[in-house]
């Protein structure tokens, strides 16, 4: 039978930094539904959450440089995404936890003769109007005349002559065979 995520993270809370580093890396490889439930559990341990996410930034330098870093940094992406996420529907299930314990506070027996006070919101600010921020005036379009009416000298033309063709080199004349003398003669 297979281990299930919760089983996982107890067991990854007692082993050491290299092996909690094997482990990682074989679910980062996996990519499946599991993995995922995997990641989400060790989310809900602050301390393993950190240790895993040192494990995925030592993983991600480990492959740095290889040919399948772009795959891997991917794979790190995707279980980084998982763990950093935040629990929507559990913290908006706490919230009506929260509210429903005040009015267990507002229930308690006032002292003697004391009226129970009613709840007071809040004091509210008052919004400020921002200051309007006066636009810069921008210059009216001057008219620009064409270039060739504001010129009135004749503008130099720019030839190009080539210039002239050398006589093409030739090969130098023959070098003389060189003898190569035996060692030791």
């Amino acid at each position: 039978m297979p281990p299930t995520p919760a089983s996982v993270v107890e067991q990854w809370q007692s082993l050491p930094r290299t092996v909690l580093q094997d482990k990682v890396r074989q679910v980062v490889k996996r990519r499946d539904a599991e993995a995922k439930q995997i990641w989400t559990q060790v989310r809900a341990h602050s301390v393993l959450a950190a240790q895993v996410r040192g494990a995925l930034s030592a993983l991600r330098a480990e492959v740095k440089g290889t040919r399948d870093e772009v795959m891997w940094t991917m794979w790190i992406d995707q279980a980084r995404a998982v763990l950093d996420a935040t629990d929507k529907p559990a913290a908006a299930a706490d919230k009506p936890a929260a509210a429903a314990d005040k009015p267990a506070a507002a229930d308690k027996p006032a002292a003697a003769g004391a009226e129970p006070a009613p709840e007071q919101p809040a004091p509210v600010k008052p919004v400020e109007k921002p200051t309007p921020v006066k636009a810069v005036e921008k210059p009216a379009p001057v008219e620009k005349e064409p270039v060739a009416a504001v010129r009135k000298e004749p503008v130099a033309e720019i030839t190009f002559t080539p210039e002239p063709v050398e006589k093409p080199r030739t090969a130098p004349p023959a070098v003389p065979p060189v003898l190569f003398q035996a060692p030791g003669a």
